[in-house]
């Protein structure tokens, strides 16, 4: 999968393009987005993300970048959320989860969502993959109402994946928009590869950010090891947001 190309976008640009195949969707919905959460103190770093649409026969590759640390740093995130402990996963859109957008953007959802990521914390390898099931694309297309900030109240909708990352590979999804959080999975990890998705090792990553963790937890008066899972398993949210199940 070293080489991916959104066909489906490509398809769209040209006139003797068939659209038969593709879904209806009205053009007030937003494109499709994806969100990164991380326990600060067990940080990760995203290297390759895109979508899959079978049917349609296209891929759609997202942004990516390196400051994975500065998202997770501790102090940051009590800004945001002050009873944070750094263990737990916080959830609070554009703050302390990192965003991200298609590079050639759809609102058609995909059929599936491929992650490759690294844990910081133990310099291990993953790659996940989340299906899209029909329930999760009847309410991300699914128009809702929420009252904004400035007491006015929009149209809306739960158009990004927020994946939740766990210092063991696993991965929890919400799906987010219009003020809540709606929890729809936890995933194992597909594949453990002996490098990332560039080809770099396990050396070079804890060359590079095993002191600096180590740091961020004693300037907290923390311990990485043994893992917490009473304490990861939690999630902390703004008061402004709620967070439910999909059913």
């Amino acid at each position: 999968m070293k080489k991916i190309i959104s066909t489906g976008v490509l398809c769209l640009l040209l006139a003797g393009c068939s659209m038969m195949n593709r879904e209806r969707v009205p053009d007030e919905v937003p494109d499709w987005t994806v969100g990164y959460a991380m326990p600060s103190f067990y940080p990760v770093r995203v290297t390759k993300a895109y979508g899959i649409n079978t049917q349609e026969d296209w891929t759609s590759i997202l942004h990516t970048h390196s400051q994975f640390m500065t998202v997770s740093d501790f102090k940051r995130i009590k800004g945001f959320l002050p009873n944070y402990d750094g263990y737990g996963m916080p959830l609070r859109s554009y703050s302390t989860i990192a965003y991200y957008e298609q590079i050639m953007k759809t609102n058609h959802l995909p059929d599936k969502v491929v992650l490759y990521w690294t844990s910081l914390f133990n310099a291990k390898f993953y790659i996940t993959e989340l299906d899209v099931t029909p329930k999760m694309k009847a309410l991300m297309y699914t128009q809702q109402h929420h009252v904004e900030s400035d007491g006015i109240k929009r149209t809306c909708y739960q158009s990004q994946f927020d994946f939740g990352f766990l210092p063991n590979g696993q991965v929890k999804v919400w799906l987010e928009g219009c003020g809540k959080y709606t929890y729809v999975t936890e995933l194992s990890p597909t594949s453990m590869p002996d490098t990332d998705y560039n080809g770099n090792s396990s050396t070079a990553y804890k060359h590079d950010y095993e002191d600096e963790l180590n740091i961020r937890a004693k300037n907290a008066n923390a311990t990485l090891r043994p893992i917490p899972w009473d304490k990861v398993n939690k999630v902390y949210t703004s008061k402004h947001f709620t967070v439910d199940q999909l059913h």
